[in-house]
This record gives C-alpha cells, structure tokens and sequence, in this order.
C-alpha cells in the first residue's frame, strides 16, 4: 500500500461512525456504519453533517449543521443532537476518538461562523 493509499484508509478509520436514531420507545436504533464528512448541501450556502454507508455507498444520515446550541459531545467518541428540522434525537458514534474531536471542532468552526455571519 501506498503513502497516500495508507492515509487515506488512516482517515477512512478516523471517520468511521455508527449512526443512530431514538425510536419512540426511548431506544436508541442502529441506522448503520459509514464515514462522515463535513461538506457543503447539495446546491446549498450551508455546511452539514454527510455519513455515506461503508458497503453500498448510500446516504446514512445528510444533516444542515445549525447555529443552535443543539449538538453535545458525550464521553469521547459520541456526539448526540435533536434535530429540530425532523423532530428526532440522533448520535454519531465514533470508532476512533480523534475523529470524534476533528468532526466536533468542525461542527463548533460552523457553528461560530454561522452565529458571526447572524450578527453582522
């Protein structure tokens, strides 16, 4: 394997995530295992949360990253937030816990970017 090979696999295992959501019964239920990226909505001015399932490429989770103070870092490998846009609880849960943090700090950089560009 390659320098670039072995990095980018580095970083596919850094942004491996399981997804859940909580069900009605207060459970959380397993959506499934991908890799999350911070990147700009599709024909959107907005960053969001993007988690493409590991084995059949499709979207596990597309969330709009908002300025509100809905998103919380639990332990060191989850990050959990209600949704207001669907009315759901969902967490990301990391496998590794440098990931958690580089996918946290990009979440807090959106987040005051959003709440500078709100107070202009």
């Amino acid at each position: 394997m390659g320098t670039q090979e072995q990095s980018q696999a580095s970083f596919n295992l850094l942004q491996r995530v399981k997804v859940y959501r909580l069900n009605d019964d207060g459970k959380w239920d397993d959506q499934g295992t991908g890799h999350v990226t911070v990147d700009y909505l599709e024909r959107s001015e907005h960053l969001g949360l993007y988690v493409i399932d590991e084995e059949d490429n499709e979207t596990l989770l597309l969330h709009r990253i908002t300025p509100d103070d809905i998103y919380r870092k639990q332990e060191d490998t989850i990050i959990s937030w209600r949704d207001p846009e669907f009315s759901t609880e969902l967490a990301l849960s990391f496998q590794e816990t440098a990931g958690c943090s580089y996918t946290w700090d990009h979440i807090c950089k959106v987040q005051r970017s959003l709440q500078f560009r709100s107070a202009l």
